[in-house]
């Protein structure tokens, strides 16, 4: 099943998607896409220590809610999903990769940096 109007699926869950961790451009901080049922262009709400624990590419299947912010009751900005129930691909973790690393001398600490690392 492929869902590419998720604002017809609001409130809603669905089990079983697929995840993965990647970058977007222009933005340092790792970001999790949907692999399946969703766009990938989504955005996904996830644990920031999962993101960080695992490498870019790192694949997870969780249930997720398809979720709208609202102001005053009138929907603002596009849908999201958010991520519950999260379990790891264990074969999709890569002997070496991409670790996000929070930035030193970062205020926010939502400022990353990536270093590549091998597993020995």
């Amino acid at each position: 099943m492929k869902i590419d109007d998720p604002s017809y699926a609001l409130g809603q869950f669905f089990g079983g998607v697929e995840l993965e961790t990647c970058t977007d451009p222009g933005v340092s901080r790792p970001r999790v896409k949907a692999v399946t049922v969703f766009p990938p262009t989504m955005r996904v709400e996830f644990p920031r220590n999962l993101r960080e624990m695992f490498p870019l590419g790192t694949r997870f299947k969780a249930t997720v809610k398809v979720c709208q912010k609202t102001v005053d009751g009138e929907p603002n900005g596009p849908p999201y999903l958010k991520a519950y129930d999260i379990s790891v691909i264990a074969a999709s973790v890569p002997d070496e990769g991409l670790m996000a690393k929070v930035r030193k001398g970062s205020i926010s600490g939502l400022s990353y940096e990536y270093h590549w690392v091998t597993k020995r």
